[in-house]
């Protein structure tokens, strides 16, 4: 499991926050817990290897704040449209297509929460950080998945 995100960045920690929940709850034998920050290209290489991985990040999806959604990255929610990248960064959609082009993309479930701010020095908001507890629901929801791991 991969959290991703800016804490210094309001909601765009909660990728983070419900990482760190999970820590704190401990999870199974076999499942790794990793702070992806805010990703970019070292993504790749935090999922070199892995059978399956799950990201767990704010989204804009156009719902309403603290809205949590899963989706396989087969759904086509990330998109490499290019704007993100440029020598110094790559969006997670550009990243995504790029361990897909290279084959190296694992199975791959993304948990989102809809953020309300983003704005720096905030931390989550308050639709946001009431939704945490689902958010790690949707997480355990995808572990079951793989038993045995």
């Amino acid at each position: 499991m991969i959290g991703v995100g800016n804490p210094l960045a309001g909601d765009d920690g909660v990728g983070i926050a419900v990482i760190e929940e999970l820590e704190r709850e401990g999870v199974a034998p076999g499942v790794e817990v990793i702070d992806g920050g805010t990703g970019g290209l070292t993504l790749l290489s935090l999922m070199a290897g892995a059978r399956a991985v799950l990201l767990v990040d704010a989204l804009a999806m156009g719902r309403a704040p603290g809205s949590v959604a899963g989706f396989r990255y087969e759904a086509g929610v990330f998109r490499a449209d290019g704007a993100g990248l440029s020598l110094h960064q790559a969006g997670l959609g550009e990243v995504l297509a790029l361990a897909a082009e290279l084959g190296e993309l694992p199975e791959l479930f993304i948990v989102g929460i809809e953020p309300e701010s983003l704005e720096l020095g905030q931390g989550l908001s308050e639709p946001v950080a009431a939704a945490l507890p689902q958010a790690v629901a949707a997480v355990h929801e995808w572990l079951a998945q793989f038993p045995g791991r």
